[in-house]
């Protein structure tokens, strides 16, 4: 038989019990708990887990928050215009009614936003970005103490599955795999932080490779021609490796915590900021010139990038400082904006 001692029971409040467990007993003037005594199971509360799932969206939202200007907005409109323009279809008709326009930009959203997952859980695991989101973005889920590097890993892992049997259910394998690659090369073999030239070549192989699977997936039902995509994918790329580091003029003093090899803090903030002006003011011209726009009759297609290239120089050589940088990257991310929707024209 049990002994008095192993019949009592410590009168401890229940909270101290895990969430799903409740004790029940009652006891007798001894002390001793009696046979109606019992343990049993509680079910928490929907309460708890919508704050689970909503906790565990913003967290999966702050790995990805920094790319939405520079990448999740301008490439999804880059893909919808290629697929407005009917200029990388067979069919110059409107869309096809069986898929809707705003389901193509959910499609083309959704893709681009998976791919910059796999990008970000990859670059913010590594030692040398934590270390730099310490100074310049300590909101960042792994500095802020919302998950573990250990835990990244994990989602890095499965973000990769699930991306890829996403992209190959939406028709962009091949740009996903391209993107996996370009990954690997960028943060695991460090390609982008020894060299600014190829830092700048990999951002904008990058930014291309979302924009032509975002493209493809929007085309959905439509026939889509390789060719002449292929030729406005690597005007884009120039544009972009030219003018793309923009984006490191407000980044100056965390890259430097890293040690990263940057146009500014190798050539210098001055030539930096002369270099992305000529970069923006040439390719301005460039591009409706290398689309054909006829001048009198397409004329906002030289305008709109020219005033935009303009107010973009005037920022960036006259205004400093990081929050005054950030700023003009925004006017720079509305300029590319504005060179994405040209072949609406014509």
């Amino acid at each position: 038989m049990l002994s008095q001692e192993d019949h009592r029971i410590s009168h401890k409040p229940t909270a101290e019990l895990p969430s799903r467990i409740r004790l029940s007993y009652k006891t007798n003037a001894s002390g001793l708990m009696d046979g109606n005594s019992s343990i049993y199971t509680v079910n928490p509360e929907p309460t708890y887990y919508f704050a689970w799932i909503s906790k565990s969206l913003f967290t999966l939202y702050l790995f990805t928050a920094s790319d939405f200007i520079s990448v999740l907005f301008p490439q999804t409109l880059f893909a919808i215009f290629s697929v407005l323009s009917n200029k990388f279809t067979v069919s110059h008709s409107q869309l096809e009614p069986q898929i809707s326009i705003y389901y193509r930009i959910l499609c083309a959203a959704s893709w681009i936003w998976l791919q910059l997952l796999v990008l970000d859980l990859a670059n913010q695991r590594l030692p040398d970005s934590v270390s730099e989101d310490k100074v310049n973005k300590p909101w960042r889920p792994i500095t802020s103490g919302r998950i573990t590097v250990e835990g990244t890993r994990q989602l890095l892992i499965a973000s990769i599955a699930i991306t890829f049997a996403v992209s190959h259910y939406m028709g962009a394998t091949l740009e996903a795999l391209l993107l996996f690659t370009l990954n690997w090369m960028y943060n695991d073999l460090g390609l982008a932080n020894s060299n600014w030239f190829m830092r700048n070549v990999m951002n904008a192989l990058g930014i291309t490779s979302i924009g032509a699977g975002a493209t493809r997936v929007a085309c959905g039902d439509l026939v889509f021609k390789v060719a002449p995509a292929a030729r406005w994918w690597l005007l884009c790329a120039g544009m972009l490796a030219t003018t793309i580091h923009a984006q490191d003029l407000y980044d100056q003093e965390g890259d430097a915590v890293r040690g990263r090899s940057t146009v500014p803090l190798v050539c210098g903030d001055k030539i930096a900021r002369w270099s992305v002006s000529a970069g923006v003011l040439f390719w301005s011209v460039m591009f409706p010139t290398c689309l054909n726009l006829h001048l009198r009759e397409h004329w906002v297609g030289y305008a709109g990038p020219a005033l935009l290239g303009m107010w973009f120089t005037v920022r960036v050589l006259t205004l400093g400082g990081a929050s005054e940088d950030k700023r003009t990257f925004k006017v720079w991310a509305l300029w590319t904006i504005c060179i994405y929707s040209l072949p609406l024209l014509g």
